[in-house]
């Protein structure tokens, strides 16, 4: 059933049922609901170069001889499969353990379980005093960015002790992922602090007076998935 190239019709010319077959119906690119409905449709009676289009998913895939996978457009790489979060604003905690920031989040769904996905964090945040550790990190996937285990210390990607009440860090966190899955996957981003005494604070200064020199910013979290 596979087709046969390209043939140039001339008028008058009577079409074959086999070239019906090879040369038009074979080589179509066919259009189905979904991927149940062209098994339907199709059957067993499907051959190494066939083309199909499903409309559910948008996507173009071609049978290899035995399954169908997608071409190259729908294939993703860096820049086909993009989240991003925005955080504009602010959130503050003084809790002892890795806490979900609220609205800082991002969910993806990989299109291949072999792929990666790149993900960065840029969060700005402000301390509440010198005398504690303040900490930032990802939750979500596979990921494993913090450093190695020391008896009680905290595992962290960023952290930071500056308690001048007019500073705001900027921690940029970039990290490449391996989920080996094609679920909806999030990726959260977590803060919290060495002591209830302490406050760590999203988006703003530790002094919020009602002046220019106490800036407010934004904060994201961008998703990006990588195909292997």
């Amino acid at each position: 059933m596979a087709g046969a190239g390209y043939k140039a019709f001339a008028d008058g010319d009577v079409l074959t049922a086999a070239q019906v077959q090879t040369y038009l119906q074979d080589q179509a690119v066919m259009r189905f609901a979904d991927s149940s409905a062209r098994t339907s449709a199709l059957g067993g009676s499907v051959a190494e170069g066939m083309v199909s289009y499903l409309q559910d998913t948008d996507a173009v895939e071609v049978y290899d001889g035995s399954a169908w996978t997608a071409v190259a457009p729908d294939v993703a790489g860096i820049g086909t499969n993009v989240v991003q979060a925005v955080k504009t604003d602010v959130f503050s905690t003084n809790a002892t353990s890795p806490t979900d920031v609220t609205g800082l989040s991002a969910t993806i769904t990989p299109t291949s379980a072999s792929s990666k996905v790149l993900v960065i964090a840029q969060v700005n945040y402000n301390t509440s005093s010198s005398t504690y550790g303040y900490f930032v990190r990802i939750n979500g996937g596979n990921l494993a960015y913090v450093g190695d285990a020391a008896g009680s210390r905290s595992q962290v990607a960023a952290g930071a002790g500056d308690g001048l009440d007019r500073a705001i860090h900027a921690t940029t966190i970039v990290t490449l992922d391996s989920p080996a899955t094609t679920s909806s996957t999030t990726y959260q981003v977590q803060a919290w602090v060495g002591n209830a005494s302490g406050t760590w604070r999203l988006n703003r200064t530790s002094n919020d007076s009602d002046s220019a020199v106490y800036p407010r910013s934004a904060s994201s979290i961008t998703v990006i998935e990588v195909a292997a």
